[in-house]
């Protein structure tokens, strides 16, 4: 290869939107660096952004649309797009990246999810077994086919022992320290002010958001003046209900909805946050994952209240950057975090320890040597066009 020829790498969902964190933030920003990057995912814009060729795809009308039509496009697009390197994100892309495959092409399967898990998850699937079954089919012929990125640590071990030759690279969404260091606030402690909470992310019964509703009910009940920021798409299900939610009727002052933002946008609403909200719900797949806010909420030192699977309180009462609540109740998550408020000291030490963490472990920059290792390791056998 020459050395003004770079290899050219097309990454492609049917799901993801074309801004997406990791899809687009983590790998792609940054794989333009030294690569030819090209992204095939949902959106309106089509063109150059921060290095990367954006090309996008209509928003499906609902599932089957997007089973019968979108992914047939996306195919095809990424076909067209002729890349040495191909790297896709949604499990039900894999028939079509076995073709690409069989024409000769390098192709990363990136698994953001234990799938086999997050189908049993999926109240609107039917037949589960038999999608179950056919997905380990599917997979089992990408295992001799592609390479593997998994997401979370949480499902390593699945994965080791159902492909043990297979070699894996697990590759976690940890934050940028540069993207979010304009945010970082040491001051979190609540004292003599307005309780603050913050939500980055998709609201959801998934993520217990009706729970986290009715704790600033019961905080503003009990005199406890709390107000709530929350930013990201909400569920249609959710908003239809909204108006039927204790602190809406009562304290609908107290909860601001500001919708989808960009990670910037959205964290510039973040610096005057005591706490940051990141629960689950006790589904198996959700509960093995850490959502991508709580990395995020580290970096700016925000303390985090979260759910108490055992997941996540090795990972937040371990490393001390918050405190862990039950998921299913609005009084538990309220009483941890007047414990907290009451504590001071231990709000100032979550602070502290969140923003070491974060610059010496939790880190998109130290994760991504690991990316780039291994693009480089295939770049050797992949012949730029």
């Amino acid at each position: 290869m020459s050395d003004d020829k770079k290899i050219k790498v097309c990454h492609f969902s049917s799901v993801h939107n074309q801004t997406d964190t990791r899809v687009f933030h983590r790998e792609c920003e940054w794989l333009a660096k030294a690569y030819e990057v090209t992204l095939i995912a949902i959106g309106d814009y089509s063109g150059i952004k921060n290095g990367v060729k954006l090309i996008g795809i209509p928003k499906p009308k609902n599932r089957l649309q997007r089973i019968l039509k979108t992914r047939k496009l996306v195919f095809n697009l990424a076909l067209q797009e002729d890349a040495d390197i191909y790297h896709f994100h949604d499990p039900e892309l894999i028939p079509f990246a076995l073709k690409l495959s069989a024409l000769g092409k390098t192709v990363i399967y990136d698994i953001h999810e234990n799938v086999t898990e997050s189908l049993k998850d999926k109240n609107w699937l039917p037949l589960k077994r038999i999608f179950t079954s056919a997905y380990l089919y599917f997979e089992k012929k990408a295992a001799s086919a592609f390479e593997f990125i998994l997401a979370e640590e949480s499902y390593v071990k699945v994965y080791q022992q159902r492909y043990p030759s297979k070699k894996l690279l697990l590759l976690r969404n940890f934050a940028p320290s540069l993207l979010l260091q304009p945010f970082i606030n040491v001051n979190r402690n609540p004292a003599n002010t307005e309780l603050k909470l913050f939500y980055m992310g998709t609201l959801d019964k998934q993520y217990c958001f009706e729970q986290m509703l009715d704790a600033v009910y019961l905080l503003n009940k009990n005199n406890i003046p709390t107000r709530i920021t929350c930013v990201g798409w909400m569920d249609e299900q959710l908003k239809s209900m909204l108006n039927q939610l204790p602190v809406i009727k009562s304290f609908p002052d107290k909860v601001k909805f500001i919708g989808f933002k960009e990670i910037e946008a959205g964290y510039a609403l973040s610096t005057d946050a005591h706490f940051g909200l990141s629960f689950v719900s006790s589904s198996l797949n959700v509960a093995e994952s850490f959502p991508r806010k709580m990395y995020e909420y580290m970096h700016i030192g925000l303390p985090v209240i979260s759910s108490p699977h055992t997941l996540y309180k090795k990972m937040v009462e371990g490393n001390e950057i918050g405190v862990c609540a039950s998921s299913n109740s609005g009084a538990a998550i309220a009483d941890a975090i007047i414990a907290l408020m009451g504590n001071p000291k231990k709000i100032e030490t979550l602070v502290a320890n969140n923003i070491q963490l974060a610059a010496s472990t939790y880190n998109w920059e130290k994760e991504f040597d690991k990316l780039n290792t291994l693009y480089q390791t295939i770049s050797t056998t992949a012949k730029p066009n």
